[in-house]
């Protein structure tokens, strides 16, 4: 497949500096949504937590090597970069591949609706890495969510909600 050609090449220098931001974004779209069509294979776990698929994992890399090229390339103040990011992490049939995704939001400051943060907060697979770019991006009003997820959660996702109100009365 033509498409996965281009992503094999995605950490090449030379290929990395003949990106547009049309072609970035262009890149993304295709990508997510061929290997949600074509890579349905679960994975294996020996943990109680859910299994990935294959596809969510192929996601997942892509939103770690986005984190680069963005640097790269500066794309950070890119509208179509930024609204193809927000259209994967929005698309629950990603999955937990998103996790990425929400992380980008935070560390290049895209734009968020209180909207999508609302229903980004229910989404079970991406909801705790929200949390850490909420907190980057100093987004306030989302403390009462905060509480509950406080008093629901254990583990990581309860200490970044904590670390979410904590910073947030100082904002």
């Amino acid at each position: 497949m033509k498409i996965l050609d281009k992503y094999r090449k995605i950490e090449d220098e030379e290929f990395i500096n003949s990106l547009t931001e049309e072609s970035l974004s262009n890149l993304i779209d295709e990508l997510c949504e061929y290997w949600f069509e074509n890579n349905k294979k679960k994975g294996e776990s020996k943990f109680s937590f859910r299994v990935w698929y294959s596809f969510e994992y192929d996601i997942w890399r892509l939103g770690e090597n986005l984190r680069n090229i963005i640097k790269k390339k500066n794309f950070k103040k890119s509208a179509r970069v930024e609204k193809a990011i927000i259209e994967v992490l929005m698309n629950n049939r990603y999955g937990k591949g998103r996790e990425t995704f929400a992380l980008l939001v935070g560390e290049f400051k895209f734009h968020l609706s209180e909207k999508q943060v609302q229903t980004l907060l229910e989404d079970k697979e991406v909801y705790g890495h929200l949390i850490v770019s909420l907190r980057k991006l100093r987004m306030k009003g989302f403390d009462e969510k905060m509480k509950i997820i406080i008093n629901s959660e254990k583990g990581w996702i309860k200490t970044e909600a904590k670390k979410y109100l904590d910073k947030s009365a100082s904002w």
